[in-house]
């Protein structure tokens, strides 16, 4: 089985370095036109299923995905972003100032540190697994499947797959409609390509969550 994840397009917060978590932030035009090449790039696999985190960005960019693809997005909750709480809207700068104790707290253990009021990235890590059990439980061994969604969801995944601490999570960097690949085999899972994002390099800037 294919499982190519692919992060969402841009949103106006990503461009302001905001943090997003569960908020309904649209895609901006630069985002529909980052899902318009994700589409492109997926055009002629043989999709068998189109799943999608129902936050407004991921859906957004996974409707784009399937009306090139002849796919109905199908929402799976399990693959929303992380709860970020009282994080949500304020950039890193405004964090650090407005909870200095907290973030403290987080540099110290960022992988299960619980944000204010929201998630730890175990706990997105554990619901994201659910996610990847069901599709493996869903789909046949030839199977190629999307699935679109969040940085922090993926690289969750990604942690858990090839086996890095999860403190590590932020080393690993996903472009706005970037394509990430994984392929399940007799070994379990396999990371086959990490941040494809040659169909949008000169439209990519970093972001926050």
């Amino acid at each position: 089985m294919r499982l190519i994840l692919v992060r969402h397009g841009e949103t106006p917060w990503n461009v302001t370095l905001q943090y997003q978590g569960h908020a309904n932030v649209p895609l901006n035009e630069r985002g529909r036109e980052q899902a318009r090449r994700a589409a492109a790039r997926l055009r002629g696999l043989e999709v068998r299923a189109l799943y999608a985190s129902d936050i407004a960005r991921a859906w957004q960019t996974a409707e784009i995905i399937g009306a090139e693809l002849g796919q109905t997005p199908v929402p799976m909750p399990e693959l929303r972003e992380i709860d970020v709480g009282q994080w949500e809207g304020l950039t890193p700068e405004e964090l650090y100032r407005r909870f200095p104790d907290h973030m403290a707290e987080y540099k110290r253990d960022p992988a299960r540190t619980v944000r204010l009021g929201g998630e730890s990235y175990a706990q997105l890590q554990t619901r994201a697994l659910v996610a990847l059990q069901r599709i493996q439980e869903t789909h046949a061994q030839g199977d190629i499947v999307v699935a679109v969604s969040h940085g922090g969801t993926i690289r969750a995944l990604l942690c858990h797959v090839i086996g890095l601490d999860l403190a590590n999570f932020g080393r690993m960097w996903l472009d706005n409609g970037s394509l990430t690949e994984l392929r399940l085999g007799r070994n379990g899972w396999r990371l086959m390509r990490l941040n494809d994002a040659a169909h949008v390099e000169d439209m990519v800037a970093e972001g926050g969550e």
